[in-house]
């Protein structure tokens, strides 16, 4: 494995760290027994399980350790378990989210490029990377499931799921306030309160209200930038009218009122907009605007809206001990509208009006069987439907550079500006229905020995539809009228066998396969771009690991480790065009790789109100396969071997440590919490452009809080180390030989702190 001698240094420290835990732990147990870890159950496979039980790499985060963290979103999550990276790529309204886990990752905004990794919540999978950022608002759980999962959870997860679960409704008047502010005048306000309407019937009613002004500041308008504004509002019922029928819904309402995106010119010599509009940054690392902090847009964008709707229905019916029958119904959609400043730059380059539209439904059936037979499965069948439409109108500035028009040359001594801004419209409207069928079976067949065998049987349809005045040949094919399509099918197995060695000790090895679904590009400016579709990508997962307790379960030490095999990586590029915005993002099935790392969680009590928390993943990445035309030469055959590129968002090592400590103090008890969490180097953009590398990155996060009765009062702070990595860089219209036009990065947000007082009746 190719790490650094830093990173061997650190891993051997942890390694040796955890060893010294087990004589300390050992040693105080003659002493005294303090109490132990608690059970943790999941639902990893759509069924409760303990923990220890699961033969998958599982990390899961319960309503108690909840209340202890910091997290404002999705985001936050990304120090829960090794190998995962989440960062919000601030580029307009809906926090679209960049979730890479095992290296395996996408980043773009449009919502015609599937994710690789499922966030699940309530059970209802979120189609888009826009709406993904889950706020952390009334959780009961979050659990993270690591590599494919493709038998229970289907398309475009395989790099992994991360699987929410909302409080539901409690048969008991009660519920819970919080109130808190922070620095950049961050204010929140959430609440839920549950109302028992009979002893069959509960009511619950949640909302919150998130607003904070902007951690930017915009140099070429003379203001603060980045405000923004959340309100969610969300009732539902339980309905349980005998011991074995249950019905739950809820409904979602979420409005986010935002500034628009706040990127960074990261443009160098060889880039377009510094050498021929002189729009340049200062070096790699620092931005056109002088801090990373800092903005030079010339768009207000204070008119960003990001609106969505989710309803939820699930019916259980316990059929018999042991059989459940379980119907799931879920509908997401969104609307947005914004305005968006791309170049960075004080000049209009390139600025776009995105309204967009997204609604997804889905049908899940499911029957589970499990008792203390030999023998438990979970079957089920699964239909999805997703619309996607969007009407862009870019402004493209830089046409002279195009040829499109010619400006006169600037005063000896000044810069270009443009003389003229083109408006181009473009409509891309892609639909997407899939059906398929599943089971997962379980077989004891000796008193220690278990055998998993699942597979998932999918077939996807896809259309899409354009309106490009640039494109004549869509009045014959590819009009909203008459769109492309196509269609795949997929088989996704899985094979697990868990050896249980002691009571305190599991050993498990599987193979998962998963795929992410095949489709058409969404920013095609050439017809060839716009229909010809390409095909889903797989990985092949081996893997084996073990699960363990000691000392008396105050010692909880899990660690995995896996091969995966890529095929037919999707690969977006954005490329030049000679028409339109004079760039287009098209996507190949253009390499294979293969990933291989280890992964270790532990979670101990040494003493009684003592808890550390930690994990290291270690990751190595490659490509094995990745060729493209060589553009020095008229010849079609003639390739180029860039297989020597670097995977994006696939950090050599992450590692997190987490200790927490609570006391008794004033007559109630005092928590103190404080997580490190270390991300290795990494690349960002497809050709690993020098200015979006992120060096290694370190962030810290605490709390210090005071509970007495119902009655929580906290102080915390988020990335307390003030790192300014990059969240998400983008080369533009870049080739292997071409430079391109321009690189953008926009930046994690700075530290913050606060304070919050939580009251529960």
């Amino acid at each position: 494995m190719r790490t650094s001698s830093f990173q061997f240094r650190f891993a051997i420290a942890i390694v040796v760290a955890l060893g010294g835990l087990l004589p300390a732990g050992l040693s105080n147990a003659q002493v005294a027994t303090p109490q132990a870890l608690q059970e943790v159950v999941v639902t990893a496979r759509k069924r409760e399980e303990n923990l220890q039980d699961v033969g998958a790499a599982v990390v899961a985060v319960s309503s108690e350790q909840l209340r202890l963290r910091v997290d404002e979103d999705l985001q936050g999550f990304a120090n829960a378990a090794p190998n995962v990276i989440i960062d919000d790529l601030q580029q307009g309204p809906g926090s679209p989210a960049a979730i890479s886990i095992r290296g395996i990752g996408t980043t773009d905004v449009e919502k015609n490029f599937d994710p690789t990794a499922g966030v699940v919540v309530d059970g209802v999978f979120i189609g888009v990377n826009s709406g993904a950022m889950v706020k952390a608002l009334d959780l009961q759980s979050v659990e993270i499931l690591r590599g494919p999962q493709g038998t229970l959870f289907g398309r475009n997860s395989i790099a992994g799921v991360i699987n929410i679960a909302r409080q539901r409704p409690a048969f008991e008047l009660g519920g819970q306030l919080q109130v808190g502010y922070g620095n950049y005048n961050a204010l929140q306000l959430e609440g839920h309160v549950s109302l028992p309407v009979s002893d069959q019937l509960a009511f619950k009613l949640a909302a919150a209200l998130n607003d904070r002004d902007g951690w930017f500041y915009n140099r070429t308008l003379g203001r603060d930038s980045g405000q923004q504004k959340f309100v969610s509002f969300s009732p539902s019922l339980l309905w349980r009218p005998t011991e074995n029928l249950e019905f739950y819904y809820r409904f979602d309402r979420n409005e986010q009122d935002q500034d628009s995106n706040t990127v960074l010119n990261l443009a160098q010599a060889d880039q377009v907009f510094c050498s021929y509009y002189g729009q340049c940054a200062p070096n790699l690392t620092t931005p056109q605007s002088g801090d990373r902090y800092s903005v030079l847009q010339d768009e207000p964008g204070n008119d960003a809206f990001f609106d969505s709707d989710m309803h939820v229905f699930n019916a259980r019916w316990d059929v018999r001990p042991g059989y459940r029958l379980e119907y799931l119904f879920g509908s997401f959609g969104t609307e947005e509208q914004v305005t968006q400043d791309w170049d960075g730059t004080p000049l209009t380059l390139y600025h776009t009006d995105r309204p967009a539209t997204w609604k997804q439904r889905s049908h899940e059936l499911r029957l589970t069987h499990v008792t203390d037979d030999p023998l438990s499965y979970t079957v089920g069948a699964y239909y999805w439907k997703s619309e996607y439409r969007i009407d862009l109108l870019s402004y493209i500035g830089f046409g002279d550079f195009l040829g499109f028009w010619a400006c006169p040359p600037p005063p000896s001594g000044q810069s270009r500006v443009p003389c003229f801004v083109l408006p181009v419209p473009q409509t891309v409207a892609q639909h997407t229905e899939s059906i398929a069928g599943f089971f997962e079976a379980d077989y004891r067949f000796a008193d220690s020995w278990t055998l998993t065998l699942g597979g998932r049987y999918t077939r996807d349809e896809k259309d899409s539809g354009l309106i490009d005045a640039q494109m004549p040949q869509l009045a014959i094919r590819g009009n909203l009228d008459n769109p492309f399509e196509e269609s795949w099918s997929e088989f996704t197995p899985k094979v697990s066998l868990r050896y249980r060695y002691s009571p305190d000790l599991m050993l498990f090895g599987l193979y998962s396969k998963g795929f992410r679904a095949g489709g058409f590009s969404g920013r095609p400016n050439s017809y060839e771009a716009a229909s010809v579709p390409y095909d889903p990508e797989t990985v092949d997962n081996f893997e084996v690991g073990f699960k363990s307790e000691w000392m008396d379960n105050r010692l909880r030490l899990n660690a995995s480790a896996y091969f995966m095999k890529y095929k037919d990586k999707q690969e977006e590029q954005s490329v030049p065009a000679s028409q339109g915005t004079g760039q287009q993002t098209i996507v190949f099935n253009a390499s294979t790789a293969e990933l291989r790392g280890i992964e270790v969680e532990l979670l101990a009590m040494p003493t009684d109100g003592l808890t550390l928390a930690v994990s290291l993943g270690l990751l190595d990445s490659e490509y094995t396969s990745f060729t493209e035309l060589d553009a020095s030469t008229p010849d079609p055959n003639d390739v180029v071997d860039i297989s020597y590129l670097k995977l994006r968002r696939a950090p050599e090592l992450t590692a997190t440590v987490t200790p927490t400590y609570e006391w008794p103090a004033f007559g109630g008890t005092m928590t103190a919490q404080v997580s490190w969490h270390y991300v290795d180097d990494v690349e960002l953009t497809f050709y690993n452009s020098p200015q979006s590398h992120n060096p290694s990155q370190q962030t810290v996060d605490a709390s210090l809080g005071y509970g007495r009765g119902n009655t929580i009062i906290s102080v915390w702070g988020s990335n307390l180390t003030d790192e300014d990595s990059w969240s998400q860089a983008y080369d533009v219209a870049t080739s292997r030989l071409f430079p391109g036009l321009w690189t953008y990065t926009t930046v994690r947000p700075p530290r913050t702190y606060g304070l919050r007082i939580s009251q529960k009746f």
